[in-house]
């Protein structure tokens, strides 16, 4: 018992010195929850279309897509096919009925980067969330909209994009 209590105390010291170093190259601590917002979305909506006109209409610069479930007609993804330095993306389209296992992401400067699980009759597959994607039956979606110190993607050499800090 003695042990579990140290080592939360030791993880509990290393989270509060991670979050008080603000140089700390890939940690962005100081975001709080503003709002969080839940979208219900029916047959024939457009999933990736409707996440966007939430971000606008709930102006979201950082913020996050929490979880999403639901079923779908129609989804196209995108997934890489290499382990070279510069990534090469495959885009997938799949028209059959399928099930939203789960979706979430980070918006960052008002641009969400989503990736998703679904499964069909044929079994789970995924990636990165594209436009075009129609319910079938319904989507429940949950956003988070964060404040605090604002976050952007810039392009790494090889065409990542890579979250930071904002700059403004």
């Amino acid at each position: 018992m003695k042990m579990i209590a140290s080592l939360a105390l030791a993880f509990g010291l290393a989270a509060s010195a991670i979050a008080a170093d603000k140089d700390l190259p890939n940690f962005y601590p100081g975001a709080h929850i503003d709002e969080i917002i839940r979208v219900r979305l029916d047959r024939g909506d457009l999933l990736l279309e409707s996440v966007l006109e939430a971000i606008q209409k709930f102006k979201i610069q950082d913020g996050a897509l929490l979880t999403a479930v639901g079923s779908l007609q129609e989804c196209t993804f995108h997934a890489v096919v290499t382990t070279d330095i510069k990534p090469v993306d495959k885009f997938t389209t799949v028209k059959e009925p399928m099930e939203i296992l789960n979706i979430n992401g980070i918006i960052a400067r008002g641009e969400p980067h989503f990736h998703m699980t679904l499964s069909s009759q044929k079994g789970a597959f995924g990636g990165h969330l594209e436009k075009g994607c129609k319910v079938l039956y319904l989507s429940e979606m949950t956003i988070a909209k964060f404040s605090g110190p604002p976050l952007q993607r810039k392009p790494d050499a090889q065409g990542v994009g890579k979250l930071q800090s904002r700059q403004d």
